[in-house]
């Protein structure tokens, strides 16, 4: 007998002993051998034979040690934050590589492995080691057993013979490959050669309209209806239930399985621990993590688990390790330290949080490599919408169950990452070929959705960021070219809802449905002004805007003010309760048994007169004078009360500070604020305003057609035929808060692109966002700088200057002083972390640091708005800061403080 050992039309390799010649069909086919040093550092060898097995370029593989020594898959122990997205497991890839597609012929004769398991299969099927192909049905039919990557191939190219895919064995199946088929749907050109992509990991870049979702769902019909591949080995992999739920419904009937990530790690944690734990929801959550937390005092103005929350989503999603979570955030103390009682309590009690599920089934699947195969055997091919939005974690979870051969087809936009607060990353698709080797690429070019000015406006945004691939990005030919597809209105500061009205009123009176009119902001709170206005117009919305907004911290208390300005000789006990706290005073708890009556502005500052405490006393003299401050506003326009209660009371730095202690992407108190100012311009009588402000909350919702009013991050995906983004203003967006002025930009093309027909981008003319000249490509491009602070802010100019400084931002080269002022702080940092035995970032980062050389803080409340300072650091370290830089900046004695 004969055995017919050569690379054949499937391009095989072939295994061979030490040293051991290979048959002559692989005379001239490059060598990879695998030896002790192989095994000691696989990445040369496994990059090698990766390339190789994809592209079935044929080559022999010399086995120099025992291929048991990486047949069983190894075990993994460390938290994924320490492995980090970049985790490979080189000898699980090296073991399915060296014996995927390749011959035996270790042996006196080669043997084809993948066609004696197909023969095991029964159905009297026999090897046929001397050809044709390598396996005979009972029949007498010859067929081929292919072990390279799954791919359409004609039976003209296999020399007349059918083929049975190595997946279909492992599957228990011998399912004889169809001849290819054309991708028959009703699909624009780029989007059909998506759909038909031949073999290996691909990612599709798909600009907003392009058609991503239809994309997806057809090349998952693609490979289970016209290649019939097996429903159990294919997976689609949804970002959230609305798009699974949508895949479902597209491919109803085809047997299609689809998951959202993290029902995909909750049924791995199902498999891993026996039965599926429950899900902790947040108030279980809190609870535990409350129980946890260091013990200090509270302060006034603060949720002091929410930031705790936030960090641990930014370790076990964004893959960071805690401490330096804890050091960069610097409003989490002790957080590196509750990281790991946390997570062992979730585990005692048998339970896991929203979170948990994905780094808990990550852990599973790297501690028991057994799982670990038996999952990946269910998961060849990955078909991952949304890819853009993937966290550090969610990519390692698809690259865990994807492996070892890496297969996902990636669907997303670089252009629509606008969850960088959850640990989302451009890079995942810039750099796709990084994580799934050998990826290409297929570009979706044409938006099919929106009038041609609005995707030439949106992509000249986007020409002013630097981080994203390069793309086409074009209106189908038959797009809409009306020249007022886009208009940019800069309106007046008090003239925001009128300017919305006269754009929404105007569709509506020209016929259009109110159902096809949306206005998106950045934020919820920036809704209540197009809400009211909008009711006060008559015009019915879809909100979710209600009278809750008035009950949070910041809103609540400026309704107080007002109320007092409204009437300071009678003011309500509750309401004198509200602002003797915000902004926190310093007062003592016992002070509210003489604020029990209705009182006047007098008779507060007559209770400073009688109190023995002179610090306390002192404390209220000023609570009066702030009173009597309020009460003068009270003579003029409900905006120019809200802006003295803002600027000159201090109510918007104290909600500025309760926003740093949340974190910079939760709703945002100043935010609040910013939004009662904006709807004081339609009722500008200060008397009833809080009455007419709740009444007008309550109405304009209606059953039947309305305007829908929602935040950009609430709609993406959705589109609408008119749509004004309201808001577009100077430290709204790109937001104050944001530390990532890319992202911003996003923000903004994704509010763009959900218009088909018109859009109107509103903002405000007096502090002009600097996007509005990008929107029409007349704005110079700025110097590279991605990562951002100190943007232009709601709390009116004065309070501006006091926080720029003029000083150069982040990133900018230090100049002379501000480098002399950098060294002196690394000195002192490098002391302190000796002196308290901690890493030198656990004190401040480097980043902290160059801001505190540009910032050169000159008080507590100067030293409290540089980023990477909370609470904590700065009793902690305020101190000697503030010294430090007022002795390299030669101010006589200590700073004053003026918090």
């Amino acid at each position: 007998m004969t055995v017919d050992a050569r690379p054949g039309p499937l391009g095989r390799s072939v295994v061979v002993g030490v040293g051991q010649p290979a048959p002559p069909a692989w005379a001239d086919a490059p060598r990879v051998v695998v030896d002790e040093a192989a095994l000691a550092d696989p990445a040369a060898a496994v990059a090698a034979l990766h390339a190789a097995w994809a592209e079935r370029d044929p080559v022999v593989v010399e086995l120099a040690v025992d291929p048991a020594r990486f047949r069983a898959p190894a075990s993994i122990d460390g938290a994924p934050w320490e492995l980090g997205v970049d985790l490979d497991l080189p000898l699980d890839r090296l073991h399915f590589l060296v014996w995927a597609n390749t011959w035996d012929a270790r042996g006196d004769e080669p043997v084809w492995w993948w066609a004696v398991k197909a023969a095991r299969l029964g159905e009297g099927a026999a090897p046929t080691p001397e050809g044709p192909g390598d396996l005979a049905l009972a029949d007498g039919t010859a067929l081929w057993v292919d072990g390279g990557p799954r791919e359409p191939l004609a039976r003209a190219d296999l020399e007349g013979l059918g083929l049975v895919h190595r997946e279909s064995v492992e599957a228990g199946r011998l399912a004889v490959a169809p001849e290819p088929v054309p991708v028959t749907a009703d699909l624009a050109d780029d989007q059909r050669e998506a759909v038909a992509h031949q073999r290996g990991p691909a990612r599709i870049v798909a600009p907003a309209g392009s058609g991503k979702t239809r994309v997806l769902t057809e090349r998952l019909r693609h490979l289970l209806v016209d290649r019939r591949w097996e429903p159990g080995s294919v997976l689609a992999v949804a970002y959230n239930v609305k798009a699974r739920d949508e895949m479902v419904e597209r491919t109803e009937g085809i047997g299609a399985r689809v998951q959202t990530l993290n029902g995909l790690a909750y049924s791995i944690l199902g498999q891993a621990r026996g039965s599926a734990p429950p899900v902790a929801d947040e108030r279980e959550v809190r609870r535990l993590l409350d129980d946890l937390l260091p013990r200090r005092q509270r302060r006034a103005n603060t949720d002091p688990v929410a930031p705790y929350l936030e960090a641990l989503t930014e370790v076990r999603l964004g893959l960071r390790d805690p401490a330096r979570v804890e050091s960069d955030r610097g409003d989490v103390p002790g957080f590196a330290e509750v990281v790991g009682p946390y997570r062992d309590l979730l585990e005692r009690r048998g339970v896991v949080d929203f979170d948990e599920q994905v780094t808990a089934a990550i852990e599973a699947l790297l501690r028991d490599g057994e799982l670990r195969r038996r999952v990946q055997a269910r998961h060849r091919h990955l078909l991952v919408d949304e890819l853009q939005d993937l966290t550090p974690a969610h990519v390692l979870l698809v690259r865990l169950v994807a492996g070892p051969p890496l297969d996902v087809f990636g669907v997303g936009d670089d252009d629509q990452v606008i969850y960088g607060h959850a640990g989302a990353d451009p890079r995942f698709l810039i750099d796709f070929a990084t994580w799934f080797p050998g990826g290409a690429t297929h570009a979706l070019e044409v938006n099919h959705r929106s009038a041609a000015p609005v995707v030439t406006t949106a992509a000249t945004l986007l020409g002013y960021n630097r981080r994203r691939v390069a793309k086409v990005i074009r209106a189908r030919p038959d797009a809409a070219q009306d020249a007022d597809a886009v208009r940019i209105v800069a309106h007046e500061a008090s003239a925001g809802s009128e300017a919305l009205v006269e754009v929404v009123r105007g569709w509506l009176d020209e016929g259009v449905d109110p159902d096809d009119v949306a206005v998106l902001t950045r934020v919820h709170a920036l809704l209540l002004a197009p809400h009211v206005a909008l009711v006060e117009a008559e015009v019915p919305v879809r909100s979710t805007v209600g009278p809750e907004l008035l009950d949070r911290t910041g809103a609540r208390a400026a309704l107080a003010y007002l109320r007092i300005a409204d009437d300071p000789g009678a003011i309500d006990p509750a309401d004198l309760a509200e602002v003797y706290r915000r902004p926190s005073r310093g007062l003592p708890r016992w002070i509210t048994k003489w604020f029990r009556r209705r009182m006047s502005v007098a008779d507060v500052a007559d209770v400073g007169e009688r109190l023995d405490d002179p610090k306390v006393a002192d404390k209220v003299a000023q609570l009066a004078a702030d009173l009597e401050t309020v009460a003068a506003a009270g003579g003029g326009t409900t905006r120019s009360a809200l802006e003295v209660v803002r600027d000159d009371i201090g109510l918007g730095e104290a909600m500025a500070g309760l926003d740093r202690s949340k974190g910079g992407e939760g709703s945002s108190q100043l935010d609040d604020i910013e939004a009662l100012i904006q709807v004081a311009d339609l009722h500008p009588v200060l008397e009833g305003f809080d009455a007419w402000l709740r009444r007008a909350l309550g109405g304009g919702r209606t059953a039947g057609p309305a305007v829908t009013l929602s935040t950009v991050h609430r709609v993406k995906g959705r589109e609408w035929p008119r749509v004004v983004v309201a808001g577009t203003t100077a430290g709204l967006l790109p937001h104050r808060l944001a530390a990532d002025e890319e992202e911003e930009r996003r923000v903004l093309h994704v509010a763009v692109t959900r218009a088909r027909d018109r859009v109107v981008v509103l903002g405000d003319a007096s502090r002009p966002s600097p996007f509005l000249g990008e929107l029409t490509g007349e704005a110079p491009v700025r110097p590279e700088r991605v990562r951002r602070t100190g943007a232009a802010t709601p709390d009116g100019p004065a309070r501006r200057e006091r926080r720029e400084g003029g000083r150069a931002a982040p990133g900018e080269p230090l100049d002379g002083v501000a480098a002399t002022r950098a060294e002196a702080l690394r000195t002192w940092r490098r002391e302190r972390s000796r002196a308290d035995g901690v890493p030198a970032y656990v004190v401040f980062s480097d980043a902290t640091l160059d801001a505190l050389a540009r910032r050169a803080p000159a008080s507590t409340a100067d030293l409290a708005r540089v980023p990477g300072i909370g609470p904590a650091k700065l009793e902690r370290y305020g101190a000697d800061i503030l010294a430090l830089v007022a002795e390299g900046d030669g101010t006589p004695g200590a700073p004053a403080d003026d918090a």
